[in-house]
C-alpha cells in the first residue's frame, strides 16, 4: 500500500516523490497482518492511500463455487480448492490441473494439492470417472 501525503502534511517517516512536493510512505500490508502494529502508518488529512488490486487465482470446473479468488503468500491448490467451496459430488481432486501463463506461452499443469499456486493462475477440477 502506498500512502501520498500532501505538501503542507505535518514531518514524519517519508521519502519525497520525483516532484518534491508530497510525501510517499510505503506500507507492507502484509506485515500489518502479520501483527506488526509499530509498522502501521498514522494516517492525516489530505492523505491518498493507493491499495493495489489483489492478485488473484481462479477455480472452475467441478468446485462448488468457482470463479475468482485472492491469493494469499504460499497458498496451495488445496487452499484455492477451500476457498471455493471444495469439490461436487461429480469432481476429483486426484487429477486437478493448472493453466499458467509462462512468459507469453500458455502451459497447463498437471498439480498435487500441495504444490504452490501462483497469481493468474487458473485450477480446473475435473469430473470424475464412475
Amino acid at each position: 500500500m502506498i500512502v501520498r501525503r500532501g505538501a503542507g502534511a505535518a514531518d514524519g517517516p517519508h521519502l519525497p516523490d520525483e516532484a518534491g512536493a508530497s510525501e510517499v510512505l510505503h506500507v507492507d500490508l502484509n506485515v500489518l497482518q502479520r501483527g506488526a502494529l509499530s509498522r502501521n502508518v498514522l494516517l492525516r488529512d489530505g492523505d491518498t492511500v493507493f491499495v493495489p488490486r489483489a492478485e488473484m487465482v481462479f477455480v472452475f470446473g467441478q468446485v462448488k463455487n468457482p470463479g475468482g479468488y485472492p491469493i494469499q503468500s504460499d497458498m496451495t491448490v488445496l487452499q484455492a480448492l477451500s476457498l471455493a467451496g471444495g469439490t461436487t459430488d461429480r469432481g476429483t481432486a486426484s487429477r486437478v490441473r493448472v493453466v499458467r501463463i509462462v512468459g507469453d506461452k500458455r502451459q497447463e499443469i498437471k498439480v498435487k494439492l500441495d504444490d504452490l499456486v501462483h497469481a493468474g493462475d487458473t485450477i480446473i477440477v475435473p469430473e470424475r470417472f464412475f
